[in-house]
């Protein structure tokens, strides 16, 4: 009976873990929305240039195939080792198996997609956030 009361409570947990994790990544998504549509960073003619890669540490990384994805909160990270690793004039052998984009988002935020090749809409999306203070 002990056994199946902690496993309960265990279950429980992790769901609620990954309701919570979900539900930062929502409120995440509202503010990088939000961000995105302002005219001062969504315009061609912007001049909100990207921060130094340093000054951004990943929130999210978000798996994907259709409309199943995984969300999780990893270790604190810098962008700058990302950067080194996926972007093709920084690293001349990136991974054969995915295809990466790097995209600043004003001098906030900076979001790299990987396509993974060959399978039918994998994805991976790491979000990295840079805190200003206002």
């Amino acid at each position: 009976m002990k056994k199946l009361l902690i496993a309960l409570l265990f279950t429980s947990a992790a769901t609620f873990a990954q309701t919570d994790v979900k539900a930062q990544y929502d409120q995440f998504q509202k503010e990088l929305e939000a961000y995105r549509s302002d005219p001062l960073v969504s315009s061609e003619n912007s001049s909100i240039k990207p921060a130094p890669c340093g000054q951004y540490n990943l929130r999210f990384v978000v798996v994907g195939q259709g409309f199943d994805e995984k969300i999780a909160i990893p270790p604190a990270k810098k962008l700058c080792g990302d950067l080194n690793r996926f972007d093709k004039s920084k690293n001349p052998n990136p991974s054969a198996d995915w295809d990466y984009e790097i995209k600043p988002i004003g001098n906030r935020y900076y979001v790299i997609r990987g396509d993974k090749k060959g399978a039918q809409g994998l994805q991976e999306f790491y979000y990295y956030e840079r805190k200003v203070t206002k």
